[in-house]
């Protein structure tokens, strides 16, 4: 690799994406992958982990695919054991659930929550201690603008917008990740959050209706929504050397929703 891209090179390191099938996850195992890293991915489903892991092998990395509920302690710990040495930990694995906050029932708030809240709290138990013993590692909770902003209700037109679950949840990622950065940094293990703005997925798929991507659009000043490489260059920063001084940080890619 060109000695100017050093600091940026994976190459050596593992990677562990959690709900790397589809969507940003896939995006950002194959942006991993691409800078050199061997990949540990998991998921619920076995089908789009498989074919993750074929696009991966095309940039000549290890791929390591194990099928897992991080929600389910037996599923965490068997992850644990099965993955080996992990030095990058990408807590992608998420979900929303749109109804109205006063019909949520406490069922429907906890499976919220324990994927996106308290599943990236316990790999954190589980695989953060290891880094810290070799002296090197990164972790990265994909948090949400959501965990930053409240959602403006009028980007969503014809929508029931109303998923409180989900907001609470990233930002308690959020919360997650600073107070986890200075209990790590002393030991050059470095956690920051990764917040993307409007990407089109498998879970939203059937809510962006014509009017719905215009005003998305409309709410973006660069016009557009997220694409599939649009997280790649962001998420291999966090993991990659040259990010050792970053902590405790969000890092936002939402082609500028948030600055209005």
């Amino acid at each position: 690799m060109d000695k100017h891209l050093k600091l940026l090179s994976l190459t050596g390191k593992r990677a562990l994406v959690t709900g790397a099938g589809t969507g940003l996850g896939l995006q950002m195992a194959l942006g991993l992958a691409e800078a050199g890293a061997d990949l540990i991915i998991c998921g619920r489903r076995l089908e789009p982990l498989e074919d993750c892991a074929r696009q991966a092998r095309e940039f000549g990395v290890e791929v390591t695919v194990i099928q897992a509920d991080v929600t389910v302690e037996a599923d965490v710990l068997r992850l644990k054991a099965d993955a080996g040495q992990v030095d990058i930990l990408v807590n992608n694995a998420g979900f929303g659930l749109s109804k109205p906050w006063t019909e949520v029932t406490l069922d429907e708030w906890r499976e919220v929550t324990a994927l996106n809240l308290d599943a990236p709290f316990r790999l954190c138990q589980l695989f953060a201690p290891p880094m810290m013993e070799r002296q090197w590692g990164r972790i990265i909770n994909i948090a949400s603008i959501y965990g930053s902003v409240a959602g403006d209700v009028r980007r969503y037109p014809g929508l029931e917008w109303d998923i409180p679950s989900y907001f609470a949840s990233k930002h308690g990622l959020h919360g997650v990740t600073h107070y986890l950065a200075p209990k790590l940094a002393p030991y050059g293990v470095c956690i920051n959050s990764l917040s993307p703005g409007m990407f089109p997925s498998e879970q939203n798929d059937d809510k962006l209706t014509p009017a719905v991507k215009a005003a998305l659009v409309d709410g973006t000043p660069m016009r557009r929504m997220g694409e599939t490489d649009d997280l790649k260059a962001a998420v291999v920063f966090l993991a990659s050397p040259g990010a050792k001084f970053m902590t405790g940080q969000d890092v936002i890619v939402d082609g500028g929703w948030t600055v209005w």
